[in-house]
């Protein structure tokens, strides 16, 4: 790219000094700038090829970007006008008032220049239009062309960049990555824009261990792995978190998912402290049609938590996605096991009592839901290493939960009956998911309603993009009923928030129920006590 830049035969000062006057100058010179893009001008040709004119003025090898907008046309309030001294005559008149606006968002860490194209003659990225109105992600080293693919006018070094060499060739070429969202045993999550959709997603880096206790793990086999980003690729609920794109290489795995702009339920809880009984049930609801849908598929979870289960947006009533279903085939059984029983909370006692020999089913899930299902009616958690009177895996495997009157007093005795039936120790005995959609509290007609209207808009939604996009033209049906609505496959649809949290090994802090009188767990009249159904 060298041989592209203009090269003057003044002095290299000069042009710094030139650079700085138009472009950073300020009304403090002991302020430093913080620069974080350049635009090199193209080189100068007699050819015509390139829109630069010989000239005896005085030009800056590069222009510094600072503030977080830029923007080239003919209009004078443009950062950068257009003028005939400069460049050629024939350009210009097809150079549009505002062409093209250049923004970044230097409040965000990491993030992406953007481009987009203001004009009715074209903005070209590497010979590529962007189009009118259109918008991509400006990489490091792309060269930016006006009104026509040679019209070659800039080239863009990124100087914020630092995180696109640490992936694959291929997966750099189609994101931009950006900052680190969470970090867990399940592997490294990043923050991912979509360069030509300019979409948000998050990343799942998930290493390969050439060894586990000995023995190859699975994941150096690609015949199994590609196996299972196919059976992940292919889920198709409004509940479950949608695989965008899976990248296997020979180090790592990389999951590519649709980035959640609510947050986790574990965030809503806490914020609220617990949540309405009405709205527990809304959401509730749909957590159960999710899991309901993946035991269908063939896929128990085995690792429900309100971490993993995130909210499509801040309103009070959104959609409920889960997340981190299916990594076990990712990160090995024997570290997913360690991962699980290393913070227990909502582990059901028979995962507990086969310790990590997997001689469970999908019961497990009602168990982990029945956890859940507590901490949202009550904003506490039932099992609890800080509960002293009895160890935290005997609490478990027993069902000996805190029940502290005081808290459950103001919820339905239908919502407990249905949790005493979750939270029961003896599988054969614990209700299955079929029975909870029909059991009494999940009853209630308006909730119905309002969850399925909820998630019949986001499948119609899905349709209309899919039959937008030629790329999907082979995909299924939307089968939509009363319980259940599959949903079709998303891409890079969503520019959402960065509330997305990974595997989390080290439990987020739930508030735990103590009260100073209670010595005693075998005492049921206390205000607290220790209950258990077997």
């Amino acid at each position: 790219m060298g041989d592209d830049l203009i090269h003057d035969s003044g002095n290299t000062q000069t042009q710094t000094q030139n650079s700085q006057v138009e472009w950073s100058q300020t009304n403090t010179p002991s302020f430093i700038p913080n620069i974080w893009g350049r635009l090199y001008l193209t080189k100068v040709s007699s050819s015509g090829k390139y829109c630069w004119k010989y000239t005896n003025t005085q030009q800056p090898e590069y222009y510094d970007l600072i503030n977080p907008e830029f923007t080239l046309g003919r209009t004078l309030t443009c950062t950068f006008v257009v003028k005939k001294d400069i460049i050629k005559e024939n350009i210009i008149k097809n150079v549009s008032k505002q062409h093209f606006i250049i923004k970044r968002d230097l409040s965000e860490t990491l993030s992406p220049a953007i481009i987009t194209d203001l004009s009715h003659n074209g903005t070209f990225i590497n010979g590529v239009k962007i189009g009118k109105g259109n918008s991509r992600v400006l990489d490091d080293n792309d060269e930016i062309a006006i009104t026509h693919q040679l019209v070659k006018i800039f080239l863009f070094k990124d100087l914020l960049k630092n995180e696109q060499d640490k992936v694959p060739k291929e997966i750099s070429q189609k994101y931009y990555i950006s900052r680190i969202l969470g970090q867990g045993a399940c592997g490294i999550v990043k923050l991912v824009y979509n360069k030509t959709a300019c979409t948000k997603h998050a990343m799942k880096v998930i290493k390969k261990s050439r060894l586990t206790n000995g023995q190859l793990n699975h994941l150096n086999n690609p015949a199994k792995i590609m196996n299972e980003i196919n059976i992940m690729k292919a889920l198709r609920h409004p509940c479950i978190i949608s695989t965008e794109e899976v990248f296997d290489s020979c180090d790592a795995v990389y999951i590519v998912l649709e980035l959640m702009q609510g947050g986790e339920l574990f965030d809503r809880i806490t914020k609220l402290g617990k949540l309405p009984e009405r709205l527990t049930k809304f959401l509730f609801r749909q957590m159960v049609l999710a899991v309901k849908y993946l035991h269908s598929q063939g896929i128990t979870h085995r690792d429900l938590k309100p971490e993993n289960v995130l909210l499509e947006s801040k309103e009070e009533e959104t959609i409920v996605k889960i997340t981190d279903f299916g990594l076990s085939k990712f990160v090995g059984e024997d570290s997913f096991m360690k991962t699980m029983c290393g913070t227990p909370l909502y582990l059901a006692p028979e995962v507990l009592r086969g310790n990590g020999l997997n001689c469970y089913g999908p019961e497990v899930d009602v168990w982990s839901l029945g956890v859940i299902l507590f901490v949202c009616l009550v904003g506490y958690l039932p099992f609890s290493s800080d509960y002293k009177e009895i160890s935290l895996r005997d609490q478990i495997l027993s069902g000996k939960y805190r029940f502290s009157h005081s808290h459950w007093q103001h919820v339905s005795l239908q919502a407990k009956l249905l949790m005493k039936k979750m939270l029961t120790v003896r599988v054969e005995r614990r209700i299955t998911l079929e029975q909870i959609l029909n059991h009494a509290w999940m009853q209630d007609v308006d909730i119905i309603i309002r969850t399925e209207r909820l998630l019949s808009q986001e499948a119609l939604k899905e349709k209309v993009y899919l039959t937008q996009s030629s790329t999907n033209s082979d995909e299924e049906n939307i089968n939509i009923d009363n319980v259940t609505v599959l949903r079709l496959v998303a891409t890079g649809k969503r520019a959402l928030s960065d509330s997305y949290n990974s595997c989390e090994p080290i439990p987020k802090k739930l508030r735990v129920d103590h009260h100073p009188q209670i010595d005693n767990v075998n005492d049921t009249s206390s205000t607290n006590s220790c209950c258990s159904h077997d």
